[in-house]
């Protein structure tokens, strides 16, 4: 029988083993990827969300430029509402002789159409209010 020659077993050897960081590392790195997402879907939508909401005097000037003239009560009490919002100082003594020719359709169950005059002098200080703001 021939010898079998056996080979020296060899020592044990290090193995550098940097599974754990990269392992930590890509988790990090996911994380950091998902709140950029995160973040970027949050700054799009509030964005979004301020875009639409409209300031008191945007829709105010909405309301003024939208009053149907054929519903009476409506179109007086909106008119009142929102003309003094809108008013400054200098419009506000030009709406007051308006306001009170107004006050006959208000408080009343049933109203006659607006007049003309009515209809015209509104439709003047809507004018006047909505361009000069």
């Amino acid at each position: 029988m021939n010898e079998l020659k056996l080979r020296d077993i060899k020592p044990i050897v290090d193995i550098s083993d940097n599974s754990l960081y990269m392992f930590i590392a890509l988790i990090v790195a996911i994380l950091l990827i998902i709140g950029a997402f995160s973040y970027f879907l949050y700054k799009k939508r509030a964005i979004a969300q301020r875009r639409y909401k409209k300031s008191k005097t945007f829709r105010a000037k909405e309301a003024l430029k939208s009053i149907d003239f054929n519903k009476t009560k409506d179109a007086v009490y909106n008119f009142s509402k929102y003309a003094q919002f809108l008013a400054n100082s200098e419009q506000k003594k030009s709406l007051e002789p308006i306001l009170q020719s107004l006050e006959k359709y208000k408080f009343k169950k049933e109203t006659e159409a607006l007049s003309k005059s009515d209809i015209s002098a509104m439709k003047k200080f809507i004018k006047e209010v909505v361009w000069a703001i």
